[in-house]
């Protein structure tokens, strides 16, 4: 018998606040074709700790085509070799009993899959999540034992980093818009009335916790899993992003004791920012800095791989071998990037973040660090940036902040974005 219960009663709608973990399968194409299983709060997150992995010791796994897969543990995660044209892959362990307002038995199932189609067809676990799509929207079904699970609960990824609690209708299913995002993870509960006794304790009911994680189909010159890790970070990113619309504003402000005028562009080469003649020497050089701003946003994800060594952890640093760019992904942003240059390398790290009304990501107190070829520090700044959404983009209002270029030189701005302009509009 089948009965529908909440799988976290403080849940909210964000992604990444949740307060348990589950079991996360990824199948992973590109310069490593692997099965990399995580015990994590999110399909977007990675086990946080070497308990986490340790915990998925007693994995059982397979795929489909090829039957029994063997794991072995690593620093990070359980992983086990996939075939470069392998698309699908399970697991499933029992956590144990659980006193969690009632006794019962806790058991997980994870199904990974590389592109959409391969997520159609079920996979054999007890419980688990098939997905097809209709145009632009996608259909879950809950399987309990092969058979559709009315009252199922289940947890499904909408716009910007929103998630949702559904529960199944009387077929099983539940109907979503077609998620956007290179990476995304379906989460779904049944409760079963079962009794039985596992390491010597009796239970009298079962719950079951199903994962569905999708990859993008096809491999990539890099590694597959960090491609898609930093571009979902990129997507949920409301500001500076490489296919947002060109816009240009004017800039006008003060720089110390200064009155200093330019203006602010924004296009398909990044941000750029330029001072009227009449600005001091000081203000020109030091407010470049604001270019800053998108420096995670630009850059081609070709080659796109882990940085060694991979430990059990939140993050993840990702580097691109084209650019030499390397970024700190955590929960769905990109936290920080380092940048090289012909002549020392410059660091940004987002200190404070505000969510927008799709529930994105907007940077909004930043530190920017500048270094010299040897790798000291010739400059600081740390802005504080307003934005307002005007005709579907997000566009800073205003800078402030303070910029230091030694232990005694420090000089305050304040500048505004008047007059934008977006192209096309």
């Amino acid at each position: 018998m089948l009965r529908r219960f909440i799988v976290l009663a403080a849940l909210t709608i964000f992604a990444g606040q949740a307060s348990a973990h589950f079991l996360f399968v990824h199948v992973v194409q590109g310069g490593e074709p692997r099965v990399e299983v995580h015990f994590a709060e999110s399909g977007w997150e990675f086990s946080a700790d070497q308990r986490m992995v340790g915990i998925m010791g007693g994995i059982k796994g397979w795929t489909p085509e090829d039957g029994i897969m063997v794991f072995e543990p690593r620093p990070h995660a359980m992983v086990a070799a996939m075939p470069a044209d392998g698309t699908t892959a399970c697991a499933t362990f029992t956590y144990g009993m659980m006193r969690r307002g009632a006794e019962f038995l806790l058991t997980y199932h994870a199904k990974g899959v590389s592109g959409l189609e391969a997520a159609a067809s079920p996979a054999g676990l007890d419980v688990e999540v098939i997905a097809d799509r209709e145009g632009d929207e996608l259909v879950l079904t809950v399987l309990f034992r092969g058979k559709p699970a009315p009252g199922a609960e289940i947890v499904v990824p909408l716009g910007g980093t929103r998630i949702e609690i559904m529960s199944t209708d009387v077929t099983g299913q539940v109907r979503i818009p077609l998620p956007r995002t290179p990476l995304f993870s379906i989460r779904a509960m049944v409760a079963e009335r079962k009794t039985g006794v596992h390491d010597g304790e009796e239970y009298e009911e079962v719950r079951h916790y199903t994962t569905l994680t999708v990859h993008p189909a096809g491999t990539t010159e890099g590694d597959g899993l960090a491609s898609a890790l930093l571009a979902d970070a990129r997507g949920a990113a409301a500001a500076f992003s490489a296919d947002a619309p060109a816009w240009r504003g004017r800039l006008q402000g003060r720089f110390d004791d200064e009155e200093i005028r330019g203006s602010l562009v924004n296009d398909e080469g990044g941000t750029k920012v330029s001072f009227a003649s009449s600005a001091p020497e000081a203000a020109r050089s030091s407010l470049a800095m604001l270019e800053a701003l998108d420096d995670a946003g630009q850059e081609s994800l070709a080659g796109a791989r882990f940085n060694s060594p991979r430990v059990a952890s939140l993050d993840a640093s990702i580097t691109i071998p084209e650019s030499g760019q390397t970024f700190l992904v955590r929960n769905r942003r990109i936290e920080s990037v380092l940048t090289p240059g012909e002549s020392g390398s410059r660091r940004v790290d987002v200190l404070e973040w505000e969510s927008t009304d799709d529930q994105r990501h907007l940077p909004t107190r930043v530190l920017v660090t500048e270094f010299d070829a040897t790798g000291a520090i010739k400059g600081v700044a740390i802005l504080k940036t307003e934005f307002s959404l005007q005709n579907g983009v997000q566009v800073p209002t205003s800078h402030s902040g303070t910029m230091i270029d030694g232990p005694s030189a420090a000089s305050l701005f304040s500048l505004q974005v008047n007059d934008v302009a977006i192209k096309d509009s």
